[in-house]
């Protein structure tokens, strides 16, 4: 998908500022990496948090990755036959923080 693409979606989604500047630095995070492939329509909006959603079905360590995305964290969903794992991340100083998001995201998917 090209990135001008998401990057529009997250826009229609993001609730401020903040939540956008997240979502564009993660979707350039993901490029090249295995899950840089990431479609619009695994780009959703959490209707009670309001935390933008990057989702995955993989088939490595876990079944199923989401990373939720707010204005001053990041959450990442790992699960796997009833198992869950969650991590909160918080999105500042956002270079370290995406380092993090990223490490567990990609060791899930492997």
């Amino acid at each position: 998908m090209p990135k001008g693409m998401l990057e529009r979606r997250v826009e229609e989604l993001a609730d401020d500022a903040a939540q956008l500047s997240n979502a564009i630095a993660l979707l350039a995070a993901l490029q090249g990496s295995a899950l840089g492939e990431i479609e619009s329509e695994d780009i959703s909006l959490n209707p009670y948090t309001s935390a933008i959603c990057f989702d995955w079905l993989v088939s490595g360590e876990w079944d199923s990755l989401q990373v939720e995305i707010y204005s001053d964290h990041f959450e990442t969903y790992l699960s796997r036959n009833k198992e869950l794992r969650i991590n909160h991340w918080p999105s500042e100083p956002k270079a370290p923080a995406l380092d993090k998001v990223m490490e567990e995201l990609l060791a899930g998917a492997a």
